[in-house]
């Protein structure tokens, strides 16, 4: 049946080309390619266009000019799905414009959701390339970054597809706990992640929100805390983690909304009060009832 691939464009010109390429070059390619320019103002949708002469399973949908944009382009991604009959794919991926593949890259991600049948999410790791060699994006491994997502199409389904908004990468992953569903990063297979996470972004407001996203997805507090102080080390600066807690606090202060539903609460709190446990104990955690979480790997928060 193969799969679907999404990827959502604004203003990629100089990494699209190379994006496409590394995808056509795959050992095993999508059987249907959506990519979705958000309203580009540079040559994006020429170059996109000259590769959907070139092969069939590439469609371009271009969305007119607006000054707003959904967190990821998660708001052109809803319309990529509309244009997609789900029942013809038994895998749905969502990639960024700015990823280079190695050649074996999709064979190996459908090798491990055929090896696991509980794997509902799975991707690669991010690298950056500097100093000659490629330095690791890190995170933890149960968590796949909404860059380079792929989803078996049943658990894709039984969470109701992505939202948009902030945050919209973890919401996926914790309701594909809730109902069974395992998520993992496989750190061997390496994605050349061309422009750095938030980089051209004003950083003070992508902690910002940030926060607001950890407390819309119901983040504990302590939780919340404890990656604070992490933050500090991680990016040797004040202002980033400020804006971080701020953002998280001022939603508190507010009362904003936030994500109703008890089961989603519960299973993001329970997990996330294990990982304090992991990193206070230094033992691995044994409880495994939510799916997703498992007993090796980092347990960064």
């Amino acid at each position: 049946m193969g799969f679907a691939l999404i990827t959502p464009v604004r203003d990629e010109e100089k990494y699209i080309g190379a994006m496409i390429d590394s995808i056509v070059a795959q050992e095993v390619r999508p059987a249907k390619w959506i990519i979705v320019d958000d309203g580009s103002r540079d040559g994006t949708p020429g170059i996109v266009a000259h590769y959907v002469r070139q092969f069939s399973f590439i469609e371009l949908v271009q969305l007119p000019v607006s000054h707003g944009r959904m967190p990821g382009g998660e708001g052109a991604v809803c319309q990529a799905l509309r244009r997609l009959n789900l029942s013809e794919f038994e895998f749905v991926a969502r990639f960024d414009a700015d990823l280079v593949f190695e050649r074996d890259y999709i064979v190996r991600i459908l090798h491990e959701f055929r090896r696991d049948p509980k794997l509902g999410i799975a991707g690669g790791c991010l690298c950056i390339e500097r100093n000659g060699g490629l330095e690791l994006e890190r995170h933890p491994d149960y968590h796949v970054r909404g860059a380079l997502k792929m989803y078996r199409r049943e658990c894709f389904e039984q969470i109701g597809g992505l939202t948009t908004g902030m945050g919209w990468d973890t919401i996926d992953e914790v309701y594909a706990w809730t109902k069974g569903w395992r998520t993992r990063s496989f750190f061997e297979y390496r994605v050349i992640h061309r422009r750095p996470t938030g980089e051209g972004l004003n950083a003070s407001l992508v902690y910002w929100e940030r926060g607001k996203a950890d407390y819309y997805t119901w983040s504990h507090p302590v939780f919340v805390l404890a990656k604070t102080i992490r933050l500090v080390r991680q990016t040797h600066s004040l202002t980033k983690p400020a804006c971080f807690l701020a953002g998280f606090v001022g939603s508190y202060a507010r009362a904003d909304q936030r994500l109703q539903d008890p089961a989603f609460t519960r299973t993001r709190r329970r997990q996330q009060m294990q990982r304090i446990y992991s990193v206070l104990t230094g033992r691995r955690w044994t409880d495994l009832s939510t799916p997703g979480v498992g007993v090796s790997g980092t347990h960064n928060m």
